[in-house]
């Protein structure tokens, strides 16, 4: 079960800070939102608020960029993509062409400039019929043909983010829980029209109406409850990872993100995988390919108010796992950063 990462105290609201239930509402809806007829009315029970009240703050929170949407988190895996987090050695003369080549694609949702021969870090997702390495290749070629190192999850330790945006004196009023579908799914997404458009429809960002699964049910020409008993049953297929809001790292208070990687004995590597897993600091631990170029295999993704701050914490994560030999790459700069949107090619 994912844990909150510590987060900065005190978010800022265009020079005011935000209220307690502003945070408290931020915290609610990042875990899980409440898949009913009147979600924003069942958040303004739990919080004591009126249903206006509650989509007014929400509203709010979305025009000051801290809420990025509101939506259904696929696993990729399950709906039948390839996805991979590749690296790219980019002389830093064409690192500006490669970035603006491999944005293009679609299946691209996070590009980043990081230190390093292999600087230049973005992630992937091939749709059903494409292979990741075709696809990897095609655009390495129009990116300029340089080195690429494809990396793909090997094992998944941990994939999620849930910020702490608390005060330390409202911990206690909120349900910690977040719930979160596993990270593989055993049952297999069957790519048909009617599953297609559904899709489409609950990656987008949720409307802020009373009813908002009705609103949307309507462009899909189903009914509210039928619709909230398909999202019910892809969560528990894991088709669905989460219905959740995404809230914006930095809006939020983590102005750095460190990615901490080590080369781990496969005999020992599940053990640290776990430990790492463990940590609230980490948001997202795998275990990856190592290449003789590159003989990294373990990744555990930190955030946090400052470069300082990480590597406190990267000195602390190694130490539980004894293993000291490590390097973090910390993103000097960021090219894309969006919501991936799946199905785009397929009518």
């Amino acid at each position: 079960m994912p844990k909150r990462l510590l987060a900065c105290k005190g978010l800022e609201r265009e020079g005011d800070s935000l209220d307690t239930v502003d945070r408290q509402l931020l915290d609610h809806i990042q875990r899980a939102f409440p898949i009913e007829e009147r979600p924003y009315a069942a958040l303004g029970k739990r919080l004591g608020l009126s249903e206006e009240d509650v989509l007014r703050r929400i509203e709010n929170l979305k025009s000051l960029r801290l809420v990025r949407q509101i939506s259904a988190i696929f696993n990729t895996g399950a709906l039948g993509y390839h996805s991979s987090l590749v690296a790219m050695a980019v002389p830093e003369p064409h690192v500006e062409r490669a970035a603006q080549a491999i944005n293009a694609y679609p299946g691209v949702s996070h590009n980043y400039l990081r230190p390093g021969s292999f600087n230049v870090w973005f992630t992937i997702a091939v749709p059903p019929g494409k292979t990741l390495q075709g696809e990897v290749d095609r655009l390495a070629r129009i990116a300029g043909g340089w080195p690429t190192l494809v990396l793909p999850a090997v094992k998944k330790y941990k994939l999620a983010v849930v910020l702490d945006v608390l005060e330390d004196s409202e911990t206690e009023s909120v349900n910690a829980e977040v719930l979160e579908a596993p990270l593989e799914s055993s049952e297999r997404f069957q790519v048909s029209e009617r599953n297609v458009k559904l899709v489409r429809c609950l990656q987008e960002d949720l409307p802020s109406v009373p009813r908002p699964f009705h609103h949307w049910a309507r462009s899909l020409e189903m009914s509210g409850e039928e619709l909230m008993a398909v999202i019910d049953r892809w969560l528990a297929r894991s088709w669905i990872r989460r219905f959740a809001a995404v809230l914006n790292h930095r809006k939020v208070g983590f102005g750095a993100n460190g990615m901490v990687i080590w080369q781990c004995e496969t005999s020992r590597i599940d053990a640290a995988g776990a430990a790492l897993a463990a940590f609230p600091q980490v948001s997202h631990c795998y275990q990856r390919p190592a290449h003789p170029q590159w003989p990294f295999n373990l990744y555990a993704m930190v955030h946090g108010r400052s470069v300082a701050e990480c590597e406190k914490i990267a000195e602390r994560l190694a130490g539980a796992v004894g293993l000291h030999d490590y390097r973090i790459l910390f993103s000097t700069r960021e090219f894309k950063k969006i919501r991936l949107k799946l199905f785009w090619d397929e009518p």
